[in-house]
């Protein structure tokens, strides 16, 4: 018997921990009408158009752009797989950039929600 209680103590962990993670609440889903990123924005906030159209000059590759959500906050992401520093990409509402706000881009990346793809495109 006193052989099975390494075995028994493990698979009660186990379950324990099995019980946490389903038990854990469900994010609401994010509203997108309450974003300050929209079809729109894109074509009319002068810093969002400026971004925008740097990534659609010729032989700039793919692009997606894209609003995310992250500790209740909404951020426009440019996506392409062509930039060396993605997080020089990524933009809060202010058209502050994750390296100017002091967020991390593997934190960023790890915790935020994708709400919406606004645009893709070849480029």
């Amino acid at each position: 018997m006193i052989k099975y209680i390494p075995a028994i103590a493990i698979l009660v962990s186990f379950l324990v921990s099995a019980q946490m993670c389903t038990s854990k609440q469900e994010l609401n889903p994010v509203e997108i009408n309450t974003s300050c990123f929209t079809q729109d924005s894109l074509k009319n906030v002068s810093w969002q158009k400026d971004q925008l159209t740097f990534f659609q000059q010729p032989k700039s590759g793919p692009l997606r752009v894209v609003v995310n959500y992250y500790n209740n906050e909404y951020f426009l992401t440019n996506e392409n797989g062509y930039v060396s520093s993605p997080m020089s990409y990524i933009f809060d509402c202010s058209g502050n950039s994750l390296g100017k706000r002091g967020i991390n881009y593997n934190v960023f990346t790890s915790g935020s929600k994708e709400v919406v793809t606004l645009l893709e495109g070849k480029y």
